[in-house]
């Protein structure tokens, strides 16, 4: 049976907010009476809240899961708030800054043997079951394995006195203190440029890639869990909160730990379709691959790839069903079909057009694979994800999706650009010096072919003007003959020559040897 949303998060909005596990369990009783399977999914909605902030952004008040036997039950319930101005071994509580399904974070002041400001996490109040502190020692041990620049670094870690305000006997870590804020908020305040934008998810793609070398699945990646703090002028992004890490290869506590058949880890919107299943045991560095995608996703358009309002709205089963089953629409597809467009586009310093244009294509290519729902299809490590990311910086060809031939020689072309033109130069005129030398040889070949016309037809008319004048002479109409002679064209005077050469011999006066001379001009 499948259960609307209204019924569940009535249920669970009451259950949450009970003063205590006993007044929980009733509440559960007298609402889930009659049905067993608004119960059950309720229970996992209080397990999944208490356990690691998955669920309708909003911490719960600090109790555990929904029944607890004796050996689980929490030891304290003090207010967090009395923790500020308290010591806990060198460290002095300032204030508190931040709060998970399991601990809170406070920001204190070391004194000795250095003074600085740090980071302090610890077990929150009333959250002291074995298997909590089992998770919280886990995700100290994992952070404390951790050597990157991109991820928090573990400076201390201990267990709180046996005496004391409240709060003996607890384990804590202390971490640098990182001043910084979300990444998409980071670049939607100082509107920064996809290429930039990039540039820092791929310092998270490597930071996530040593958390995998060490044996460990975040599980949790998110904008809140990667922040973004400026040293030296460089903005810095740093991973944090290994609270539903899991480790691959070692053990991370001496405590037994297990995740619940049915316990669903992570947050909704950025959740793998594995981790959306009733089985987390199946879970490996991929799904964080999925996480990362989702998060380049928000950087390029704003938005995850399924809306938090469409999964929130949704039945608990039809939330988990989207996850695992439904594709989600391309980021350049997202960006048309947004009426925030403008505002999303004047973000990144660009116009619409101009940021649908940039985003469609490669970039589309990338997340999509990233965002797969086969696992064997996504970018086999979070570095393969960053390098294809790289390439698509330096106009090189992505490996998101085999591309055809025109593409890869457009990106070599722009990557080459002088070389290109200087080719297309030399080219080119070697066109155009083929083009001009056949045109001379045709126009040449032409010309010569004009010529053996001419010579030919020359040929003939002097044949037959010597026929003709022969014919003359024989008759003795010498004048007839010379006037023949001057029909004939300049390129038959050596013709007429000869002729006149014959007239000369054949003649018996000089009065004819003047005519002849005359009418050949000679």
């Amino acid at each position: 049976m499948t259960v609307r949303l209204l019924d569940i998060q009535a249920v669970f909005e009451a259950a949450r907010n009970a003063a205590s596990p006993e007044a929980r369990q009733a509440i559960l009783d007298q609402k889930c009476s009659e049905d067993d399977d608004l119960k059950r999914q309720v229970a996992v909605l209080l397990r999944a809240s208490d356990e690691s902030e998955s669920f309708l952004e909003s911490p719960p008040p600090g109790l555990g899961a929904a029944s607890f036997d004796s050996a689980e039950s929490p030891t304290i319930d003090q207010p967090i708030s009395d923790y500020a101005g308290g010591i806990i071994g060198p460290y002095k509580i300032l204030q508190q800054i931040g709060e998970g399904g399991m601990g809170v974070v406070f920001m204190a002041e070391q004194t000795e043997p250095i003074q600085r400001k740090v980071a302090l996490k610890i077990i929150k109040p009333g959250m002291d079951t074995r298997q909590i502190i089992a998770r919280f020692e886990a995700e100290r041990q994992a952070v404390a394995m951790m050597d990157h620049p991109n991820i928090a670094k573990v400076l201390d870690a201990g267990t709180t006195a046996p005496v004391g305000s409240g709060y003996q006997g607890r384990p804590y870590f202390v971490m640098e203190l990182v001043k910084g804020v979300p990444i998409t908020r980071y670049c939607d305040d100082n509107h920064l440029p996809i290429r930039v934008r990039l540039e820092l998810f791929i310092k998270v793609c490597q930071a996530v890639q040593h958390a995998h070398q060490k044996g460990i699945i975040h599980r949790d990646i998110k904008p809140t869990n990667v922040l973004v703090a400026e040293y030296d002028n460089r903005a810095v992004p740093k991973v944090i909160d290994f609270g539903v890490a899991k480790a691959t290869a070692q053990k991370l506590t001496e405590r037994t730990m297990f995740t619940d058949f049915g316990q669903v880890l992570g947050t909704m919107e950025y959740m793998s379709p594995e981790q959306a299943k009733f089985n987390q045991l199946d879970v490996d560095t991929r799904s964080d691959i999925y996480s990362l995608g989702v998060l380049l996703y928000e950087l390029l358009v704003g938005s995850t790839p399924f809306e938090t309002k469409r999964l929130h709205e949704a039945a608990f089963d039809e939330m988990l069903r989207i996850i695992r089953e439904e594709e989600p629409p391309k980021p350049s597809t997202r960006l048309t079909a947004s009426d925030a467009l403008p505002a999303i586009a004047a973000n990144r310093h660009l116009e619409p057009q101009k940021l649908s244009a940039l985003v469609r294509g490669e970039l589309d290519w990338v997340v999509m694979k990233a965002l797969d729902k086969d696992r064997n299809r996504r970018f086999e490590t979070a570095s393969s994800f960053a390098a294809d990311i790289q390439r698509y910086l330096e106009d090189e060809p992505v490996q998101a999706c085999p591309p055809s031939a025109a593409y890869r020689f457009r990106k070599f072309a722009r990557r080459n650009k002088a070389t290109i033109a200087t080719a297309g130069l030399v080219v080119l005129t070697l066109a155009v010096s083929t083009i001009v030398s056949t045109w001379l040889a045709i126009r040449a070949t032409r010309a010569e072919a004009v010529a053996n016309a001419r010579r030919i037809e020359a040929e003939a008319k002097a044949r037959s003007i010597d026929g003709t004048a022969s014919q003359y002479l024989e008759r003795g109409q010498y004048s007839d003959a010379f006037r023949l002679a001057r029909l004939a064209s300049t390129e038959q005077l050596d013709s007429m020559i000869d002729l006149a050469s014959t007239f000369k011999a054949e003649a018996s006066t000089n009065s004819l040897d003047a005519l002849v001379l005359s009418e050949l001009r000679l």
